[in-house]
């Protein structure tokens, strides 16, 4: 997990790096929010809990935008056997987003990426050889569409919908808050 957040970083910086010579002034922002999924089922434990979001976003040009975001979804924990398992999924993805509709404050993007999912399983009872704690990681692509609000210039509401396809496929709703930290320049 922490050579995924280190790898999550390093990407991130890479990708917010500022070009110069471009007459569109880029944008940086970070923020968060809450990631709802229909999840992925492990022995019988559901994984489609609310999840917290972590993204940070570059605008590249009057019509691209490329996200990077970590998500973690609240374990699911139920009665296993003769003991409990609990499943957690987290996620981190790296986006394009393409803006289809932009007036005012709104703005309408379509959005498509790659996406690392990761299952952790734990079983605590009585028969810890026979039920094994369980991880696996996958890749996979989503692609899906969302919008923004902007509130002032330096917060932006979010709210997008999109759809993994991989190992773990799952439909997942997000949405929060972005603010703009180009102030800090």
């Amino acid at each position: 997990m922490k050579k995924l957040l280190l790898i999550f970083i390093f990407f991130y910086f890479l990708l917010i790096s500022k070009t110069s010579g471009q007459g569109f002034t880029q944008s940086t922002g970070l923020g968060g929010g809450i990631s709802f999924g229909t999840g992925y089922e492990y022995h019988h434990v559901h994984t489609g809990n609310p999840g917290i979001r972590i993204i940070g976003v570059h605008n590249f040009n009057e019509s691209f935008q490329i996200s990077a975001a970590l998500t973690f979804f609240l374990p699911g924990k139920e009665d296993f056997y003769d003991g409990t398992r609990a499943s957690t999924l987290w996620m981190v993805d790296v986006e394009g987003r393409y803006f289809l509709y932009s007036r005012d404050q709104f703005l309408f993007y379509a959005l498509g990426g790659l996406s690392t999912t990761g299952i952790i399983s734990n079983y605590k009872g009585e028969s810890p050889d026979l039920y094994p704690d369980y991880s696996d990681q996958a890749i996979g692509l989503n692609m899906g569409a969302g919008a923004n609000l902007s509130f002032t210039e330096t917060v932006i509401f979010f709210g997008e919908m999109k759809y993994v396809v991989g190992t773990y496929n799952q439909l997942i709703a997000s949405v929060g808050i972005i603010m703009n930290i180009d102030w800090l320049d």
